[in-house]
């Protein structure tokens, strides 16, 4: 048993049109971004199973609004990005969430606030299987709201990526798309229509990414 792994379900909604680049290592689209190679974007996750330690976390969420680098994915530059974490936390729940995703995060960037939110995450079957789709209802009250629905084929099946590294990462695009924080560098944005991806996902020790 790792000394800590989390299992759930991710969604993320961002400011490039489906399906969003970065997932097929190209240049956002600049003229959606004033001539510059950069996104803004959120990211939810909602917890099924996981422990850190003695700790137990399941049920809780937790987002993540975050800027892509101004100059472009491959610059190696710090993502500037906000951790919320769950207002239904505990003390010891909020820390062991907050340094794993401050672990995880590192590789490409550091929060600049960690915060508490209450975090409503709603997820909604179109079918029998994930074949048919989800659609999304995210709020991260006080901060941002998302609303999707999934990007299908002609026979009403949901269309998927190959993952990063394993897996399958299904696409959709947003209905609603709305962020406000003044703490993050590009911190306003009210973009439906633009890309959703959603999977789920694992966590632990070995495997710091929660993307497949």
């Amino acid at each position: 048993m790792y000394e800590w792994e989390l299992r759930g379900d991710a969604a993320e909604g961002c400011t490039s049109l489906p399906v969003c680049p970065y997932y097929w290592g190209s240049s956002v689209q600049k003229d959606l971004h004033d001539g510059k190679d950069q996104c803004e974007a959120t990211f939810t996750l909602r917890i099924d199973k996981g422990h850190c330690k003695d700790v137990l976390v399941e049920g809780l969420k937790v987002g993540i609004g975050f800027n892509t680098p101004a100059d472009g994915r491959h610059s190696g530059n710090p993502w500037a990005a906000i951790l919320y974490v769950d207002a239904e936390a505990n003390e010891k729940q909020f820390y062991a969430l907050a340094e794993i995703f401050k672990t995880s995060w590192a590789r490409v960037g550091i929060f600049s606030k960690i915060k508490r939110a209450q975090i409503v995450y709603t997820k909604e079957n179109l079918g029998k299987s994930d074949q048919y789709g989800y659609k999304y209802k995210i709020e991260c009250v006080g901060y941002y709201k998302l609303e999707t629905e999934p990007l299908v084929t002609k026979a009403g099946m949901a269309r998927f990526i190959s993952g990063l590294e394993e897996g399958i990462i299904y696409v959709g695009k947003s209905t609603i798309n709305r962020f406000n924080d003044p703490d993050l560098p590009r911190g306003k944005w009210d973009k439906p229509g633009m890309s959703n991806v959603y999977f789920p996902f694992t966590m632990n020790p070995a495997k710091l990414d929660w993307v497949p």
